[in-house]
């Protein structure tokens, strides 16, 4: 733990909006329409081994919390943004330290870090569940190597993250990807 908070910025190397078709998720309620809405973030810190990869919710996403469709959504990331198309549910820590983010709102932010994907047999498409440990902000930029942008919860919606420059990529059930 560092008693000294980070002030560099960290060095974040692609940024997205997903905007996932909810058929493209296999998983899924009857009940729910239209799509699942992520902000992504990767960053690189110097003298890492793999990416951390950061996952949030926005705030006009109608259906799918991160918390719910985490390993549907990593394996969507890990195919898209990190370019390793086809990877196993359980390899997917192989390839990234991934991280869920909610922005600051009623409850206030939360950060948490995702691992140990297992697939659960006999299941088709496949199910998998995860584990996961809470972090503290503090934790959180350790891994970045940096301070990270505080949110919150109105201004983090899929219009206003565009606006900024980041791109869009829509998922379709079809496995077209982004279009």
């Amino acid at each position: 733990m560092s008693l000294f908070r980070r002030t560099s910025e960290p060095t974040l190397v692609d940024e997205a909006v997903l905007v996932i078709d909810q058929h493209a998720l296999p998983y899924r309620s009857p009940d729910w329409y239209g799509h699942a809405n992520y902000h992504v973030r990767v960053f690189r810190p110097e003298n890492v081994r793999k990416p951390i990869v950061i996952m949030g919710d926005l705030a006009n996403d109608p259906i799918a919390s991160i918390t719910n469709k985490c390993p549907e959504v990593t394996a969507i990331v890990a195919d898209l943004v990190l370019g390793r198309p086809g990877v196993h549910p359980s390899r997917l820590e192989d390839h990234a330290r991934w991280v869920t983010y909610f922005p600051a709102a009623t409850f206030g932010e939360s950060f948490t870090e995702v691992h140990d994907f297992g697939v659960v047999p006999g299941y088709e498409p496949q199910l998998v569940t995860n584990r996961y440990r809470h972090l503290r902000r503090e934790d959180a930029e350790e891994l970045v190597g940096g301070s990270l942008r505080t949110w919150q919860r109105h201004h983090y919606t899929v219009a206003k993250l565009q606006r900024r420059g980041v791109r869009v990529m829509r998922v379709h059930s079809s496995g077209q990807g982004p279009l």
